[in-house]
C-alpha cells in the first residue's frame, strides 16, 4: 500500500488516463457481441444496471439531453435503435484480423473512440478552474502562441464564465467573425487547423483514405440536391416536412401498398431513397471486389476449387467458429488461412505464392459478404427499423425543423453544403499543382490547404447561425440552456470536487492488491505514459505553430486525438502474412499498402506516399509506450469501479 500512496497527481492522471483510453474503445468493441445492448441500461433497458459505464454516461448526460432528442419517443430507443444495433451485431461482419487490413469500420471506430474519451475524462475527472484564463487580453489570431493560449481560455470561460451567452448574442448581430471578441477569433482558429488536420489525415494519410472518399463522393454523385433545395423553399413548413419525408422516405412497391391495404403482412416493401442510395454505393464497391476476385481466379496461384470452398464456408460460419478460429491462429502463430484449412477437408501445404492469393480470396469474399450483410439490415430488414427510427426523430424534432426553417434560409444551406463538398472532393483527389508548367503531376493536399478550405467556406456556417440566432429566438434558447447545462457536467465545485478526488483516490487504489513486482512494472508504465503525454501535447503544439505560420506545406498535422487514434490503428492485431509467423499489427507497412489496392489490385497511394507519411509520423509524433500489463492488471478492476460510481 505504501507503494500506492507515493502515486503522485501526475501519476494518477497518467493512470487514469490509460484506464480511460482502453475502457472507452473497449466498451465499443464489446458492440461486436448482439448480447452486449441487452446489458447497457437506460435508454434501452430502464432495470438494468449497464456494463459500457462510459458509453452509458456520455449518452445519458448529453445526447438524451439534447433538444429534439430528449422529446422522442421511447420506441426509439428500446425498439428501434436497440434492434438496429443487435442486428448489425449478429450479422457477424468481418474482423480486421481475418482480413489481414485495416478496414473502414475499424477506421470509424478507433476515431469515435479516440475522441469521446475526452469528454468522457473530462467528466469523470472534471476540467479544473484556471484563474489566469480570465484575465483580459487581446489575441491575435495569426500568432501561433496566441491561438493556443486562446483555446485553453475559451474553454476555461465556456464552462466558468459566461462566454456561451455572449457567443449567442453576438451571433444574433453579425454573421461576421471579425465582429467577435479577439478571443473567440482565436480559439476559431484553432478549431479550424484541428478540423483541417482531421480530415487532412482522414482523406490523405490514412489507409482507408481512398476508399472513404470514394464512398463520400458516390453518396453525393446521387443526392438529389436540386430536388431538395426546391422542397425546402415551400412556405408552408408542414408541407415542406411532408415533401422532404416523401422524398427520402418513401417507398413504392408493390409490397408496400398490399401491407398497407392489410391484403398482406411482411412482404418486402422495397427501398426508400436513403436505402437505395445506400444499397448503390454499397454496391458499386461490391463490383469493385468482384472485379479483383475475378482477376484472382485467373492467377496461376489461385486457392484450389476446395480450398475456395473451405475458405467461403468459414465467412459463413458462426460468431463462435470465427473467434475460436482467431484464438488458435494467435496461439499457434499461424495465419487465418493456415488455421482455416487445418480444420478443414482441404489441404493447408500451399507454396507461400498460393498462400498470400488465398488471403487475399478470403479477405475479398469477407469484404463482399459484409456489404451484402450491411445491406440486408439496413436496407431490405422487415420490419425497417431504420425508416421508421428516421420517422421518430423527425416528429420529435418537428417543432425545432419548424422554427429553423422560418428562421433561415434551409434551401441555400443545402447548396453552400454541396458547394463545400464539390470543393472537398475535387481537391482531396486532385491535390494542387507542382508549379511547373511542363508537368503535369500534383502534389498531394497538405493541411494548409484543408485549412484554406474551411477559412474559404466558414462564412457559409456563420450566416446560418446568424439566421437561426436573429430570428429564432425560442430554438437558440433551447440550445443555449443545453450548452449551460452541459458546461456544468465539466465544472469542479465542491461537492464535483469530493466526488472526482475520491474517484482518482480510488483508481489509485486498483495498483493495492498487485504483488511488489507487478506494482514496479505498473508503475514503470504509469511514467512512461506521463512522459509521453508531455511530449505528445507539447508536439502538436509545435504543428499547430507551424500550420499558423504557414512555414510550408505540412503534411502532418496537429492534434493529440489524431495520436491516440493513429495508436489504437497501430496496435490492431492482424493475421501472419505467412502459414507459420508471428502476429502482425496495423501499423505493420504490409498491412497498409493492402489497404490501398485498387480495383486492379494494385497499391495505389492517395496524398503523401506511404514512406513519406511514415517518415512524417515518425518526425513528428512520439511513440507511444506500452502499457499492456497496467491494462491487463486494471483494465477490468476499473470498469468495475466505473459500474459502481456511475
Amino acid at each position: 500500500m505504501a507503494e500506492t500512496a507515493a502515486l503522485n497527481p501526475k501519476q494518477a492522471n497518467a493512470l487514469f488516463d490509460i484506464l480511460t483510453h482502453h475502457e472507452t474503445y473497449a466498451e465499443i468493441e464489446d458492440f461486436k457481441d448482439p448480447a452486449t445492448i441487452h446489458h447497457y441500461g437506460p435508454p434501452f433497458q430502464d432495470d438494468k444496471q449497464t456494463e459500457s459505464p462510459i458509453l452509458q454516461m456520455l449518452l445519458s448526460k448529453f445526447v438524451l439531453r439534447l433538444p429534439g432528442m430528449r422529446d422522442v419517443e421511447k420506441d426509439f430507443w428500446k425498439v428501434r435503435v436497440e434492434s438496429l444495433i443487435e442486428d448489425l451485431s449478429a450479422a457477424e461482419l468481418s474482423e480486421s484480423y481475418d482480413k489481414g487490413v485495416l478496414g473502414i469500420r475499424k477506421t470509424l471506430a478507433t476515431a469515435v473512440s479516440a475522441l469521446i474519451e475526452y469528454p468522457a475524462r473530462g467528466c469523470l475527472g472534471a476540467f479544473p478552474k484556471v484563474e489566469s484564463a480570465f484575465a483580459e487580453r487581446e489575441y491575435d489570431n495569426k500568432n501561433p502562441d496566441d491561438v493556443l493560449d486562446a483555446f485553453n481560455a475559451f474553454l476555461q470561460q465556456l464552462v466558468y464564465g459566461d462566454l456561451f451567452d455572449t457567443l449567442y448574442a453576438k451571433a444574433a448581430e453579425t454573421d461576421d467573425l471579425t465582429k467577435h471578441p479577439s478571443l473567440v477569433q482565436a480559439a476559431h482558429e484553432f478549431v479550424v487547423v484541428n478540423l483541417a488536420s482531421f480530415m487532412h489525415y482522414t482523406l490523405v494519410l490514412s489507409p482507408e483514405g481512398p476508399s472513404l472518399l470514394r464512398m463520400v463522393e458516390n453518396v453525393h454523385k446521387l443526392l438529389p440536391y436540386g430536388i431538395i433545395r426546391q422542397t425546402l423553399r415551400i412556405g408552408n413548413v408542414a408541407t415542406m416536412i411532408s415533401g422532404m419525408m416523401k422524398i427520402i422516405l418513401a417507398k413504392m412497391s408493390l409490397g408496400s401498398v398490399t401491407n398497407w391495404l392489410g391484403v398482406s403482412s411482411g412482404a418486402d416493401e422495397g427501398m426508400n431513397l436513403l436505402q437505395q442510395i445506400m444499397s448503390t454505393v454499397l454496391g458499386w464497391d461490391k463490383s469493385e471486389l468482384k472485379k479483383r476476385l475475378d482477376k484472382l481466379k485467373k492467377d496461376p496461384n489461385a486457392p484450389s476449387k476446395k480450398v475456395q470452398t473451405a475458405l467461403r464456408d468459414w465467412t459463413n460460419a458462426s460468431r463462435q467458429e470465427h473467434l475460436e478460429t482467431r484464438n488458435r491462429s494467435r496461439d499457434q502463430s499461424m495465419s487465418i488461412v493456415s488455421t482455416i484449412l487445418s480444420l478443414s477437408s482441404a489441404s493447408p501445404d500451399l507454396t507461400e505464392a498460393q498462400h498470400t492469393k488465398a488471403l487475399e480470396y478470403l479477405s475479398l469474399s469477407l469484404s463482399i459478404r459484409d456489404r451484402d450483410e450491411i445491406i440486408r439490415v439496413l436496407c431490405k430488414h422487415n420490419p425497417d427499423h431504420l425508416t421508421q427510427a428516421i420517422r421518430d426523430a423527425v416528429s420529435a424534432y418537428e417543432p425545432m425543423i419548424r422554427q429553423v426553417h422560418q428562421a433561415a434560409d434551409l434551401s441555400a444551406t443545402v447548396g453552400d453544403v454541396e458547394a463545400f463538398i464539390n470543393d472537398m472532393i475535387k481537391m482531396s483527389k486532385q491535390g494542387k499543382s507542382d508549379g511547373k508548367k511542363t508537368s503535369v503531376s500534383t502534389q498531394p493536399p497538405s493541411v494548409e490547404d484543408y485549412v484554406d478550405l474551411l477559412h474559404r467556406h466558414q462564412g457559409a456556417t456563420h450566416r446560418f447561425l446568424h439566421q437561426v440566432a436573429k430570428n429564432g429566438k425560442e430554438v437558440t434558447k433551447w440550445f443555449q440552456d443545453y450548452c449551460h447545462d452541459a458546461a456544468k457536467e465539466f465544472q469542479v465545485h465542491e461537492s464535483k470536487e469530493k466526488e472526482g478526488k475520491l474517484l482518482m483516490d480510488a483508481v489509485s487504489e486498483l495498483l493495492a492488491p498487485l504483488s511488489d513486482e507487478d506494482r514496479k512494472r505498473v508503475m514503470a508504465e504509469i511514467d512512461a505514459h506521463n512522459a509521453y503525454l508531455d511530449t505528445l501535447h507539447a508536439s502538436s503544439a509545435a504543428r499547430v505553430r507551424d500550420v499558423i505560420a504557414k512555414k510550408g506545406a505540412t503534411a502532418y498535422g496537429p492534434g493529440a486525438y489524431l495520436a491516440r487514434w493513429q495508436g489504437l490503428l497501430d496496435s490492431t492485431p492482424i493475421t501472419p502474412d505467412k502459414p507459420q509467423g508471428p502476429v502482425r499489427k496495423g501499423g505493420s507497412r504490409g498491412v497498409k499498402e493492402e489497404a490501398r489496392k485498387d480495383v486492379d489490385g494494385e497499391v495505389k497511394d492517395v496524398g503523401v506516399g506511404e514512406k513519406a507519411a511514415e517518415k512524417v509520423v515518425a518526425d513528428k509524433t512520439p511513440a507511444a509506450p506500452g502499457v499492456e500489463l497496467t491494462v491487463r492488471l486494471l483494465g477490468k478492476r476499473f470498469r468495475e469501479l466505473l459500474v459502481r460510481k456511475l
